[in-house]
């Protein structure tokens, strides 16, 4: 089906699920190729250059290699590699068994790769590099197996972005004297960065420690594919006099992975979401079918009312209406892609721009649309909530438009125009395209529509594309702040800054299970709860567009997961094909008018578990 969907071939609305795809395809060839590599070295003896790779190294000078400890002869109280052959656990955040497999491809052999003083060469396919695969972040807990002096800790990491293998943001370094209570020593940010093209490892370092400790641990995100090759900690075996304890330091403040303070579900109706329960997405505007694009009221009227067989409004359905591109524009770009021959440019957004107040259709359409529904039900004083959404300035743009009335056209490129430059020329653009939402909004004056906020369009932050990715959502947060609105976000499954999504200034996030359109089992569905849960999320609801058996059971566990892990209770966001529930509502009895049905139900919180009889 063309249009707005979430297949490899068919452009999402923000790209997620393409993305998603895209980045699974570049993991697994990654993988493959890195399986290969891993192959071809086994069973060389430790110590061969095979096993190595190029640029393996010995233990250090005055260490037993496999030991860390002092080598015969060796000076007593020589800074040493202390993890040197030392046994490590790694624990995920958020363990996931599909990313979890992907991991299978290169395992850690003889569980002690990451201590075995070897660091591998630059590039990926080195059988040197772990591979860590989303999950969010890594713990990796190194027992020294004794009490020692520790004066600095390094983990060593791989930036290869063009198969997707990018260094962490940051790694956090602490250290325990008992395995269980941690004290934070240091975080350190990286300085090559996710967004950079050149191929190079980087070491995130702390040092001027002297601190006694006998495990250490080093935390760090995995936005897609992490690799890492060496853990190195140095100190002196044993305690050294005047050593701190730990009891004794005071610790330096760090970030955290994920928030701690926000314990729930984000609550449906909550003053957070401005009220909105149950948000359905609903595309508008695709170029190269323009009748699929087109919204009537008729086409509206079953998603803002629950309507009979025949059309006819017998109660309230999704109360959010969240209006977003189906992404193709008439030029061949794509809003808020970044890639080469795509980014869109000024002309496109203000296509968008029409074509969202475009008269008689879309917005137009959706008053409509309401304020039938309100003369039906008898119900006067009722709104519908409506979202719009901001498409991204692409960082690969270097020839938007202009937008500052300079004459010139605007760079978003910071490799041609600086970071600086780069920075406000993005938040010139994204300023202006709100602007005129804000403006033409206001000209319209919708009797029967209330805004209640914006969509952030981009489904991960682009971290791997701009050094200020981060910065720049922050930014244009506060542009939306600032009228009152709300921001909200909607990332897939293990997106990169999904799991700390407060700090871009989003007040409302709902997580994609992406369960519908990959390979993972339920459980991804109790995965996905538990995530959003623990930070204060809501959950989307995926419909896929082919309406097979397969889908079917997947649509039944979605809902059933509602009710079995709460989230029916949270801010539910709803995903689906081409008006998929608009055409079912006014269906014949059967398996098509039953999508719709149960929707009802589950919004007016009746639905109950239930599995299919076929």
């Amino acid at each position: 089906m063309a249009g707005f969907t979430r297949s490899p071939v068919n452009y999402a609305p923000s790209a997620g699920k393409f993305t998603a795809f895209k980045a699974g395809f570049v993991v697994m060839a990654t993988m493959v190729v890195m399986a290969l590599a891993k192959t071809a070295v086994a069973g060389e003896p430790a110590g061969s250059a095979g096993a190595a790779g190029a640029a393996g190294a010995a233990a250090p000078a005055g260490t037993t290699p496999g030991t860390g400890t002092p080598a015969a002869g060796a000076t007593p109280g020589a800074i040493v590699n202390l993890a040197l052959g030392k046994p490590y656990t790694v624990v995920a955040t958020w363990p996931d068994p599909l990313f979890a497999k992907q991991q299978l491809a290169y395992p850690d052999t003889d569980g002690r790769e990451l201590t075995d003083g070897k660091k591998a060469s630059s590039s990926y396919a080195d059988s040197g590099w772990q591979v860590f695969t989303r999950q969010g972040a890594r713990r990796i807990d190194v027992d020294l197996g004794e009490e020692c002096t520790v004066t600095s800790v390094m983990g060593r990491f791989l930036q290869s972005r063009s198969v997707g293998v990018y260094v962490p943001r940051w790694v956090r370094f602490s250290l325990s004297e008992d395995g269980r209570e941690w004290v934070p020593v240091g975080q350190v940010a990286t300085q090559v960065g996710p967004w950079n093209v050149s191929i190079k490892p980087e070491e995130f370092r702390i040092d001027g420690l002297r601190h006694v400790a006998r495990y250490v641990r080093l935390e760090f995100p995995v936005d897609v594919l992490v690799m890492m090759d060496e853990v190195e900690v140095e100190g002196v075996v044993g305690v050294e006099a005047g050593a701190q304890r730990l009891n004794e330091y005071e610790a330096p403040p760090v970030l955290t992975a994920g928030s701690h303070d926000r314990p729930g579900y984000l609550a449906a109706g909550s003053a957070a979401a401005a009220g909105a329960r149950h948000i359905v997405l609903l595309p508008f505007g695709y170029p190269p079918e323009p009748e699929r694009g087109e919204w009537t009221a008729q086409d509206y009227l079953p998603y803002v009312a629950y309507v009979s067989e025949d059309g006819k409004p017998l109660d309230w359905m999704f109360d959010t209406i969240l209006l977003c591109p189906q992404s193709a524009t008439p030029s061949g770009h794509v809003l808020s892609s970044n890639s080469p021959g795509k980014a869109a440019d000024r002309a496109d957004w203000e296509w968008y721009l029409n074509e969202a107040f475009r008269p008689g259709y879309q917005l137009d359409a959706l008053e409509e649309a309401a304020g039938q529904a309100k003369e039906a039900l008898n119900a006067p004083g009722y709104r519908v909530k409506v979202i719009l959404t901001l498409v991204n300035a692409p960082p690969i743009q270097r020839q938007f438009g202009d937008v500052n009335g300079d004459g010139q056209p605007e760079s978003f490129d910071y490799r041609q125009v600086g970071r600086e430059q780069a920075l406000a020329h993005r938040l010139a653009a994204e300023k202006w395209l709100f602007n005129e939402f804000w403006r033409r909004w206001q000209e319209r004056g919708y009797q029967h529509l209330e805004l209640i906020g914006f969509y952030w369009h981009p489904e991960s932050i682009g971290f791997a594309d701009s050094p200020d990715d981060e910065l720049f959502v922050q930014e244009v947060a506060k542009m939306v702040h600032e009228r009152g609105l709300k921001f909200f976000w909607i990332p897939y499954f293990g997106a990169a800054g999904s799991y700390d999504w407060y700090r871009y200034g989003f007040d409302v996030a709902l997580l994609q299970p992406n369960y519908m359109f990959s390979e993972s089992e339920e459980v991804r569905l109790r995965i996905t709860a538990d995530i959003a849960q623990a930070l204060g999320m809501g959950v989307e609801i995926e419909k896929h567009w082919n309406e097979g058996l397969p889908e079917l059971r997947k649509w039944f566990d979605y809902l059933n997961g509602g009710v079995k892990y709460g989230y029916i209770n949270a801010v539910n966001g709803y995903y689906q094909g081409f008006k998929d529930f608009g055409r079912a509502a006014t269906s014949d009895p059967g398996t098509r008018r039953l999508y719709y049905e149960l929707v009802y139900q589950y919004i007016r919180g009746t639905y109950e578990v239930r599995q299919l009889g076929f």
